[in-house]
């Protein structure tokens, strides 16, 4: 499965206070002790108030005074003492959550961030989260970060459209003191998703230092967690009440005109509509994809299609409904004439639909519905089912799933399986059988899964990304890491895996065996190896890769160089790639990538320079340069958003042509 949650890199969960028998924890003051024993979540209550404060990033607001707070943060993965600490306040009142930090440094002047876009890349900057289980069930959450110049970035559960009017807006500010920087938030109730009658959510707070290799929190977390899960160890936190909202649709027209060899207009609209607050339905009528920049696939060796991620805003909105691209590739649907989806989680019960048609091209037509039904923590089950009929093609594929788990201590045992059945037009037929367990403890210990995977030679699936048919065998993936707090060594990791296939009727397919490992530096620096020994049907493949990494805590001078050589196809190959970012100021910094891939006689190479120069936190100019081969394309962009979503684009050029076009595009989108 491929899941593109970012805060699933980020750090794995979050345990609570109370649950040891001892004192609040905001009583505590300093560099708090662990608490002793097995660990259990905790329950704690949310403070009111009927004064909503100034979020300016001072702590003068009366609010404050009477507040839930939470003295003495603890280190993530790690026992060892916080030096710097934190402190933090939360309330709420009838419409908004309330959050304020206090985050001392020693060294105020050392502070780091650079980001000034909102939604942009704050994983080299000093920030603060806040992360809500607004469902209560331990599983999914929303985080809400800020840096410290006060730059925002929200990640929605179930993912989120890039449209401030459909995300809805929420507000933060920071100011620097003597002793550190504070951050104010306000988080309103309309953004979250929970069933009607809900009186708790889970939550939890965190800061990242950018100089330290581990995240700080509060309430306390046990140093062994599941990665999996960030909610998981969430605290609950009682007397919330949130409100429930009747529903009020977003309607998002737009106006498309472009010149050039040419000049054309068009006319759209996108309509969220939330059903309930927990299930939210879109309605697209003439999608623009034409102005959404597409991600580049790169020109790296694979003997199968490679997955590409889709950024168009339709698919994005509740994409996280589905997110194994096995059964759904979104890529699958060129164009969308009309469009309808719903998704959304109601308690343990998860939901999606989609449906989309086409009067373009093979004038496609596309319908996915999927459903989950949670049992407790760790088990589950669900089913799914897909359509897509156009010109000449047609198939429908249906899927059952069950999951089941549990946790010994730290130790987390995970077993998942399904069987998807798919029928294609032309008569053809065929199965896919996938059973998997998985098993994690933490740093330092060992981790892994072992599967198991059958796929009939008939088995196709139009709407999903199928890497290989007829094709049956095992799998397994090993890794161990640590994280240090101290030391020239920030984290390690070393991992071993290994696939044995035949085809369906007994016949060799693959064998291979791939070992590595990884160091990050707390210089920046960071290094690896990898070495992939096998063999597939008459080839034999073996290769060596290394690569090299500097500046990883820059924001926009990071760089990387890797090296990977050896025979593929029974032919000698090299593929060598290149990432530098260039920072030429505060708001001018470039991205540039290079890929050069040699198999035998033949030779590729791709060139990416991407350019932004950022006006405020809600306008930018851009372009970007893609050559590959003979073929150049470059385009140029300019961006004005708004806090209500009325927004305007200007691109000289298509973003998503193989050759540079001359043309000028103009997009206007009004939000109400």
């Amino acid at each position: 499965m491929r899941r593109s949650r970012l805060i699933l890199l980020l750090f794995a969960a979050l345990g609570a206070a109370n649950a040891f028998g001892q004192a609040d924890i905001s009583a505590q003051i300093g560099r708090p002790s662990p608490p002793a024993g097995q660990w259990h979540r905790g329950r704690m209550k949310l403070a009111h108030t009927n004064q909503a404060p100034k979020i300016d990033g001072k702590l003068d607001d009366a609010c404050w005074k009477a507040a839930t707070h939470g003295k003495g943060f603890f280190r993530l993965l790690s026992n060892d003492p916080v030096m710097d600490q934190t402190e933090v306040w939360m309330c709420a009142d009838k419409e908004n959550l309330y959050f304020a930090f206090h985050c001392t440094d020693r060294n105020p002047a050392t502070i780091l961030a650079k980001e000034t876009q909102r939604n942009g890349n704050l994983n080299q900057d000093e920030r603060v989260v806040v992360v809500i289980d607004s469902q209560s069930l331990h599983h999914d959450s929303s985080a809400f970060w800020v840096n410290a110049i006060g730059t925002q970035l929200q990640e929605m559960e179930g993912g989120v459209a890039d449209n401030q009017a459909w995300q809805g807006d929420w507000h933060a500010a920071t100011s620097r003191c003597d002793d550190g920087w504070i951050a104010e938030m306000s988080i309103p109730f309309r953004l979250l998703h929970y069933p009607k009658g809900a009186h708790s959510f889970g939550m939890f707070v965190a800061r990242r230092k950018p100089d330290e290799s581990n995240f700080t929190c509060w309430p306390y977390m046990p140093p062994q967690s599941d990665t999996g899960s960030i909610a998981q160890y969430a605290t609950d936190f009682d007397d919330i009440n949130p409100p429930y909202y009747a529903p009020k649709p977003t309607v998002s027209p737009y106006m498309l005109a472009t010149t050039g060899q040419g000049t054309s207009a068009r006319f759209g609209m996108d309509v969220k509509y939330p059903l309930t607050t927990s299930i939210t339905g879109v309605a697209t009528v003439k999608p623009d994809f034409q102005t959404v920049e597409g991600a580049v696939q790169d020109i790296s060796f694979s003997y199968t299609e490679k997955y590409v991620p889709d950024r168009r805003p339709f698919f994005a909105e509740g994409g996280g409904v589905i997110d194994d691209s096995f059964l759904f590739y979104s890529q699958r649907i060129a164009d969308v004439d009309f469009g309808l989806k719903v998704a959304g989680k109601n308690g343990p019960t998860t939901l999606g639909l989609l449906s989309t048609s086409s009067s373009i091209g093979d004038k496609q037509s596309a319908n996915v519905a999927t459903f989950d039904q949670q049992f407790g923590q760790y088990s589950g089950m669900g089913g799914t089912f897909l359509s897509s009929h156009q010109t000449g093609s047609e198939g429908e594929v249906a899927q059952v799933r069950a999951y089941y788990g549990w946790a010994k201590g730290m130790r987390n045992v995970r077993f998942f399986s399904n069987a998807t059945q798919a029928w294609l037009g032309n008569g053809q037929h065929g199965q896919s059988l996938f059973a998997n367990v998985n098993t994690y403890a933490g740093k330092g210990q060992l981790n892994g899964n072992l599967y198991v995977v059958k796929t009939d030679a008939g088995f196709d699936n139009p709407l999903g990304l199928v890497d290989e048919t007829n094709t049956q065998g095992v799998g397994m993936n090993l890794n161990t890491f640590n994280v240090y707090d101290h030391g020239a060594v920030e984290k390690r990791n070393f991992y071993l895996s290994g696939s044995s296939f035949n085809h369906c009727d007994g016949s060799f397919f693959h064998r291979y065996i791939y070992a590595g490992s990884e160091f990050d530096m707390r210089n920046g620096m960071g290094y690896g190896v990898d070495l992939t020994l096998g063999s597939r049907e008459q080839y034999a493949d073996r290769s060596l890769s290394g690569k090299v990494l500097w500046n990883q805590k820059s924001l926009l001078s990071k760089g990387s160089l890797s090296v990977d050589f050896g025979r593929r196809q029974d032919m000698p190959y090299r593929f060598t790639a290149l990432n530098q970012g260039f920072a030429a100021n505060k708001q001018l910094s470039f991205d540039l990538s290079f890929g050069d891939l040699r198999l035998g006689s033949d030779s590729q190479t791709q060139t990416i320079l991407t350019g932004t120069y950022r006006i405020d936190p809600l306008q930018s100019f851009g372009g970007r340069m893609v050559s590959q081969g003979s073929k150049t394309n470059v385009y140029f962009s300019y961006g004005h958003r708004t806090r209500k979503g009325n927004d305007m684009f200007v691109l000289l050029g298509d973003p998503n042509s193989p050759t540079t076009q001359r043309s000028v595009t103009l997009k206007m989108v009004w939000s109400f």
